[in-house]
Formats: structure tokens, C-alpha cells, sequence
């Protein structure tokens, strides 16, 4: 073989190279004690000289006589710093922050001896002088008045030992020193991580996928699933306990969010209002990155989120896509070296024994496509993720935009049967999908669909002043009045009866009340009234109604985006472990085959 002939004789070159250099460096560089490997054990003459650079930095303690520094100092030669934190602080309260950690362990012996955190040069240094001259001192032993409701709850004043300046930082000049350092020295990676996770999901497994949905009702909806599919958590992410010894106080920053945007003229006219909101859903999104990567680590998890390229067509959800932008790289960044601050050094998830969850946020951004993969983290299409029946798998795929009388009595006649049941008291239309659209072409086409249940109706009313007003509303009842109206029993023959209309208003109610009857999610603007009715009857003769309670389904609309999104996730484990080849797979969650996934 050719060319196995030339690798070989670029690899004996390498090795004559490696011999002669190992000679050269320890002459010149004897002081670094270099320990070398056998010249066949290196792979090439970059990976010798990569094994020379993980030994050359060599960072040791020396002893100096304190004293002799401090009369340095006293004479004007040396000018010498404190670098503290507010970790350093003996008022200084809970666990350290991550850069105290890192920091700390620059000079830690078990990070020395095998170095994971490297110290850098090119610090900087800067002067920040100080911007408030007549500080607000709350001096010690005075009481405070609490302002969170939670700790007002408890207790309305707060009191202590030492005297607390709002702002303090701002109240004095100071030097903040700014070092960069490496995490995680000596691994150079192998180019291929999203395909290690796909081969460590397909051998060994993993228990658990976490749905993420971008809510209407809710900033964020989590939903995480067996892989049975079953649920087996659900919850509304607007609030967040944000202090782990405290995990039973929780920020509601739905509420706060509500309350800054509440003057919404104000907000658009105010930079500095919308800057504030701003940073308020940064500071939320933070806590929520947290909350995920724990959630993932602890439960062996993969986490699914929708696509920024085709799921933010939507335009009622409460985290912008500029927020939702940042928070999907603060959630790259976080989950690609995840240090856990109660763990043991030597731990895993340690600061010496990290976890790598994701790949580069850089490298993440460069792929397209409808599925995204960025370590363990997926990205998928939310197309009707929060509008599919959990149950059945059913989706609302007509074309209802009719506006003749031609154009309606041909929409109703290709139902196979329409009929009023009595012992329901609802209207059932039972049908071929096949007859109306391609769209179902491959899956499930035939359903029966009833009218039974309320939905929200939400119009413009013009004796509100043209705003938006919400009613309950029946759809057995509007069909009813229709029939009525067009003069035929309705236990008759419906079909032949609607073929039997020729007013254009009539039809049109009719349509309107069908259009009713298809509406899945039901909402009323303010409120917490957001549920999922579907209209398809399952094999029990029932119909899905997140208000039924049952824990088992999503409880509410959001719940059920979240749970399809999860479900998708399921989708692309599966092909994940049906492929031979992870190094080849092409992951395929079209409309149909999400459709054909959840009807099984």
C-alpha cells in the first residue's frame, strides 16, 4: 500500500526528529527536570513538542521574609496589593463564586502536580475611581426594612453587626487586576465531540430527556420524560430559588417582569427602563442555566430546546429571541466546563475533575439545519409542538380559509359522516385527511373529531373600544343554532342539510363554529386560564382536557409544548440507536415523521 508505505517513512522522519531534539532540550532547559516518553510512543513530532509544553509550565511557592517586604514597602520601592474578592471578606456569606475557585486552585498543589488551570500572562491592570462621594450607610445594629416579599413574610427588619454602604465598591478608588487563565491545560480535544455523545448516547444510554418550552403563560416551561416517554416532572419555570440555602424562596420574575413592563409607553420611550428589563431577564436566564445543568447531570439527561432558526415565528412569548440568544450561549458556555461549587476537588464535577456536557458555542453557531446538536444539548423544529394532541398525536391540518358558499359546502361535504349524538350531547365529524390535504399523506388520516367542551373566543369588541375581549363559548351550542336557523332537525342527515344551505351568513357562522371546535388551546389575555382541548376522540371515546388533572399528561398548554419538545428529543435517541453509523446520521423529525411518531 502506497501510502501506508509513506505514513511510515513521515513517521520514522518524525522519530529521527524526536531523537534529536530530546538530547538538545534537556541541555538547555535542564532546570525544568523534562520527563520524555519512548520516541515510538508519540504519535508525530507535534504531539512530542505538546508533551514538552505541558511540562514547561512550572509554577512553585518561594519563601520571602515578610518583614524585609514590608521595609521595602515602607521605603517606596515595592508597591504591593492585596488581590481579594468578596469570597475573602470575613462578611462574606455561602459558598465561593466559580472564579474564586479557579482562582485558588492556580495555586493548589493538586492542580500543580498535574496541571488543570493554568495561570496566563498578559494581565492588566486598571483604575476605576470612585463615582459616589456621599455614600447611604446603614450603620451597625440599626434595623433594615426587608424589601423582598418573601423575607417580609418572615420577618419585616433586618439587623447587623457591621455597618453595610449601598454601592460600596462605587464609594472608593480601585484597582481591579484582570488575568486571563486556561481551564483544562493539558486536553487538546479531538475535533469530535458532538459524535462522541451521539456513540456514548447509542452504548451506554442515557435516563432522561428535559423539554424546554418558550411559553406564552410562562417564561419558560420544563417537562422532563422517561424513556418510555412518560413524564416524570413538570413545571413552570417563572419563578426560581436563586440561594441554595434558601431553596424554598423563590423569585417569582414573572411577576417582576410584569410589574417593570407594566407601562409599556414609558418602557418604549425610556432607554434606560428597557436596559433594566433587559438585564433583569439576564439575571433570570442565569438562574435558569443553573437549574438546567444540575437537572441534566443528576438525572442523565439530554436537553432539548426549539431551533432559533425555525421556532420564534411565533410572537407572544415573554423572552424575547435577543434574550433567548443570549441565554442559549450563557447555557453553552456554562454546560461546557461545569464545575459543581459542593462537590470535592478530586470529585467528579470537581474544580479538578470538570464535566464537558457541549461543544464550543463557536462551533455550535456555525451548523445549520432544521436539528442541531451541540454536545448533549438538541436543538429541534417546534413546528405544533404545543398544539399536538399528547394523547392521540392529532394536529389541525385543514385550510379553513373559506369565503364563499361554494367554497364552504364543498369543505363540508367531504366529511365521511357528520352527526349530532345525543348521549354526548355533541357533534361528531368523522373523516379522511386524505380528502382535504396532502399534508397527511403517510400517517394517520382518519379521525373523528367532536364538538363536545367550551373554548375561549377571543375578538376585538366594539363596545369596549375595539380591544380585546375573551368569552366562553360552546361549539355544540353554536351548531345548534345554526341548524336551527337553517331549519332542519338535527338528528337528520347534516350532511345533505349543509348541502342544503344557500346563505352565506349561515355557512359562514357554521364555519366559525367549526373553526371553534378545532381550536386546541384556549387562553384569556391576563389571566391564568390557558388550557389544551383537543377535538379528536381517542380509542376510549374521550377527548384530551389538561384540566382534568392528570399528572401524568401536561397540565396545562405550555406543559404540553415542553412535553412534545422532550418527545422530540426521544425521536432523535431513537434513530440515534437504530444507526449503525453515528458518524453518518442524518436526523429526520419532518412534520410527517413527528406526526407518524407520536399517532403509534
Amino acid at each position: 500500500d502506497p501510502s501506508a508505505e509513506s505514513s511510515m517513512r513521515s513517521l520514522n522522519s518524525a522519530n529521527g526528529f524526536i531523537d534529536f531534539y530530546k538530547p538538545l532540550v534537556i541541555e538547555y532547559y535542564s532546570e525544568y527536570n523534562f520527563k520524555f516518553k519512548n520516541t515510538s510512543d508519540y504519535r508525530d513530532f507535534s504531539d512530542f513538542t505538546n508533551h514538552i509544553n505541558e511540562q514547561a509550565y512550572q509554577l512553585s511557592i518561594l519563601p520571602y521574609s515578610k518583614d524585609y517586604l514590608y521595609k521595602l514597602v515602607d521605603n517606596g520601592h515595592v508597591f504591593l496589593f492585596q488581590i481579594t474578592s468578596k469570597d475573602f471578606s470575613p462578611y462574606s456569606k455561602g459558598r465561593p463564586n466559580l472564579h474564586t475557585i479557579y482562582w485558588k486552585m492556580l495555586f493548589d498543589d493538586k492542580n500543580l502536580s498535574d496541571v488543570v488551570y493554568k495561570l496566563n500572562g498578559k494581565a492588566e491592570m486598571f483604575f476605576r475611581k470612585k463615582s459616589i462621594t456621599k455614600p447611604v450607610i446603614h450603620c451597625a445594629n440599626q434595623e433594615i426594612e426587608n424589601k423582598s416579599a418573601y423575607n417580609k413574610q418572615h420577618k419585616a427588619f433586618s439587623k447587623f453587626e457591621y455597618d453595610i454602604i449601598k454601592d460600596r465598591r462605587f464609594t472608593r478608588n480601585q484597582y481591579e487586576f484582570h488575568v486571563p487563565i486556561t481551564m483544562n491545560f493539558k486536553p487538546t480535544g479531538s475535533g469530535h465531540f458532538n459524535q462522541d455523545v451521539l456513540t456514548f448516547i447509542k452504548e451506554k444510554g442515557i435516563k432522561h430527556i428535559i423539554g424546554i418550552d418558550r411559553g406564552e403563560r410562562h417564561l419558560l416551561y420544563l417537562t422532563m420524560i422517561n424513556m418510555k416517554g412518560e413524564i416524570v416532572e413538570q413545571f413552570s419555570l417563572n419563578s426560581v430559588a436563586s440561594n441554595p440555602n434558601n431553596p424554598d424562596y423563590k423569585q417569582d420574575y414573572n411577576e417582576l417582569l410584569s410589574t417593570k413592563e407594566s407601562d409599556r409607553q414609558s418602557a418604549r420611550r425610556n432607554w434606560s427602563a428597557i436596559e433594566n428589563i433587559k438585564e433583569l431577564k439576564a439575571g433570570y436566564l442565569s438562574q435558569i442555566v443553573h437549574l438546567l445543568s444540575k437537572m441534566m447531570i443528576e438525572n442523565d439527561a439530554i436537553l432539548v430546546l426549539e431551533n432559533l432558526n425555525t421556532g420564534f415565528m411565533r410572537g407572544r412569548q415573554k423572552v424575547e429571541k435577543s434574550v433567548y440568544q443570549k441565554f442559549e450561549k450563557m447555557l453553552i458556555d456554562k454546560l461546557n466546563y461545569v464545575v459543581d461549587k459542593t462537590a470535592a476537588n478530586n470529585e467528579p464535577c470537581g474544580a479538578l475533575k470538570a464535566l464537558q456536557l457541549t461543544d464550543t458555542y463557536e462551533n455550535f453557531n456555525k451548523r445549520k439545519g432544521n436539528v442541531r446538536q451541540c454536545g448533549f444539548v438538541f436543538y429541534i423544529p417546534a413546528w405544533n409542538t404545543s398544539k399536538t394532541d399528547p394523547v392521540t398525536g392529532f394536529v389541525n391540518l385543514f385550510d379553513m380559509r373559506l369565503s364563499t358558499i361554494g367554497e364552504i359546502k364543498a369543505f363540508f361535504s367531504k366529511f365521511d359522516h357528520i352527526k349530532y349524538n345525543a348521549n354526548k350531547d355533541s357533534f361528531e365529524f368523522s373523516f379522511d385527511y386524505n380528502n382535504f390535504t396532502s399534508r397527511a399523506e403517510g400517517t394517520r388520516s382518519c379521525w373523528t373529531i367532536s364538538s363536545q367542551g367550551e373554548r375561549i373566543f377571543t375578538h376585538r369588541s366594539k363596545e369596549q373600544n375595539n380591544q380585546f375581549v375573551s368569552e366562553k363559548v360552546y361549539p355544540t351550542q353554536l351548531f345548534k343554532e345554526v341548524f336551527s336557523n337553517a331549519g332542519f332537525d338535527i338528528n337528520g342527515n347534516l350532511k345533505e342539510g349543509i348541502a342544503s344551505i344557500d346563505s352565506l351568513e349561515l355557512l359562514k357562522q357554521l364555519l366559525h363554529a367549526f373553526k371553534l371546535l378545532m381550536q386546541m388551546r384556549n387562553s384569556i389575555t391576563g389571566t391564568d386560564v390557558d388550557y389544551l382541548l383537543s377535538p379528536a376522540i381517542d380509542a376510549d371515546g374521550s377527548s384530551f382536557d389538561s384540566r382534568k388533572g392528570d399528572k401524568t399528561l401536561p397540565v396545562n398548554a405550555d406543559a404540553n409544548g415542553a412535553f412534545n419538545i422532550a418527545r422530540k428529543g426521544l425521536m432523535l435517541v431513537d434513530q440515534i440507536q437504530a444507526t449503525d453509523d453515528v458518524t453518518s446520521i442524518k436526523f429526520d423529525v419532518s412534520n410527517k415523521e413527528w406526526l407518524k411518531f407520536v399517532q403509534q
